[in-house]
């Protein structure tokens, strides 16, 4: 251990008066050795001084230095988490985009398969109405060319092409339907619905005279019923005379579509009149036994482009 350390002067002077260079000297006294005397000169302190400024200005230089470098990297760090943030977020819709396009496609490919189908039974129930109605619609249109495979084209050719298909479809079904139309329009004017209930009892042709001797012509046929039956319109048309004929009694005749016209005699009443437009299967008189007649029945005509024809070649 040490005892005691003083420092015993700064400078000291010679014996002619003068001043020696200022020194620093520090004497240390040991507990049990020699005293020890150590001389440093003035200057080292302060340049000491100086140099730990110099190196702590350094040192707070270079630490400000690396502050500002890691605050930078850590903003540009920081930024390029940001950056690919919102590259995976913009990648996730991409994934989402991309996930409904390949089910938009499969969901396309089976529309088309089910429009195909559906095109399929439409022609062939298009055949069958055909059939029924007795008329044959335009060239066939609205089919996907065999030659282009659907699945080979993008999605929105896909949309072209079926939207062309059912466009074309569309146009045939309707210029079909107008034909359809004028069909049923026509069928409901051919009289060829019974015109009432009862007992056939004459026919088309010759036949014995009813009221005297001989064999006359018989234009139409007679259903018998009792007084009072409903007589229906054979088929849709026009009243062109309602009234009392010698012979026919209450009568009315009716024209269908400028080529049929039918003659409905012996009415106990009249239930239409002149210009009337009636439908088929409308009640339009009631029988009886009006005019030349044996009974009650109704005496029924069908004349066809002006000239009678036998009845049950037409009625169902």
């Amino acid at each position: 251990m040490w005892k005691d350390l003083t420092i015993l002067e700064r400078g000291r002077k010679t014996h002619m008066g003068k001043k020696k260079d200022s020194k620093i000297c520090i004497i240390i006294i040991p507990h049990t050795e020699k005293v020890r005397r150590l001389t440093i000169p003035q200057w080292l302190p302060k340049i000491s001084v100086i140099s730990i400024s110099a190196i702590l200005m350094a040192a707070f230089l270079i630490f400000n230095n690396i502050y500002s470098s890691h605050i930078s990297l850590e903003k540009e760090y920081n930024d390029r988490i940001a950056e690919i943030n919102n590259l995976e977020e913009e990648n996730r819709k991409k994934e989402t985009e991309l996930s409904k396009l390949k089910s938009h496609t499969k969901e396309l490919y089976e529309k088309t398969n089910e429009v195909e189908d559906k095109l399929a039974e439409i022609e062939k129930l298009q055949r069958q109405v055909e059939k029924i109605a007795g008329i044959k619609s335009p060239s066939r249109g609205g089919r996907i060319d065999d030659d282009i495979p659907i699945e080979a084209l993008e999605p929105t050719e896909e949309i072209q092409v079926l939207k062309e298909v059912l466009e074309n479809k569309e146009k045939e079904l309707l210029v079909f339907i107008d034909d359809l139309e004028k069909r049923f329009e026509y069928l409901e004017t051919v009289p060829d619905l019974w015109p009432t209930k009862g007992r056939l009892t004459s026919t088309f042709g010759n036949r014995k005279n009813p009221f005297g001797r001989g064999v006359r012509f018989h234009y139409g046929i007679d259903i018998a019923n009792s007084i009072g039956t409903d007589i229906w319109a054979a088929g849709s048309g026009k009243v062109v005379f309602s009234g009392y004929k010698s012979g026919l009694g209450r009568t009315i005749i009716i024209e269908h579509n400028n080529e049929y016209t039918t003659v409905y005699g012996h009415n106990s009443k009249l239930l239409v009149n002149e210009g009337d437009n009636v439908e088929k299967g409308q009640v339009i008189s009631k029988m009886g036994s009006t005019g030349r007649s044996t009974g009650s029945h109704l005496h029924f005509e069908i004349h066809k482009n002006g000239k009678p024809i036998d009845p049950l070649t037409i009625l169902k």
